[in-house]
């Protein structure tokens, strides 16, 4: 239980500091940077909550990790979206940013498919190409 406070209150923290003092740099590639670390810890510190919290985590099969954590993504998009300026854009979005995004997925994907060693299925890479066109290419409309 402790471990769960741990890793929401080092998350809203990354948030407020993102928000308040680096709003150009993405909420989710920090997190995923945050993560890098952790793991990277597992591998050289032994025996404490963290370590412990991420073998139990590291179990657990990728497509529900997505398939959990993917949903809360996109409401975070779609609740802090500006509809008036949505419905401006609409048009410029549809020709130039979709297929951007559209093709900066697809690319994702096939390194994650073909380079990866994971094994991981074509619909899993999909899903992964698109958490990071996101990340990467959604992030560049807010600037």
């Amino acid at each position: 239980i402790k471990i769960i406070w741990f890793i929401e209150i080092m998350g809203v923290f990354v948030y407020y500091f993102l928000s308040r003092y680096v709003p150009a740099l993405p909420y989710t590639a920090c997190m995923f940077l945050v993560g890098l670390l952790i793991g990277y810890s597992v591998q050289r510190v032994a025996g404490n909550a963290v370590t412990e919290s991420t073998t139990l985590w590291l179990g657990i099969e990728g497509e529900v990790i997505l398939l959990v954590f993917l949903p809360g993504l996109v409401y975070l998009d779609s609740y802090n979206i500006d509809v008036h300026m949505f419905q401006q854009a609409f048009w410029q979005v549809s020709l130039f940013a979709f297929p951007m995004v559209l093709a900066g997925m697809t690319l994702t994907a096939l390194v994650a498919y073909y380079i990866f060693p994971y094994g991981w299925s074509f619909d899993l890479s999909m899903t992964f190409g698109s958490i990071l066109s996101d990340a990467y290419f959604g992030r560049k409309s807010h600037e």
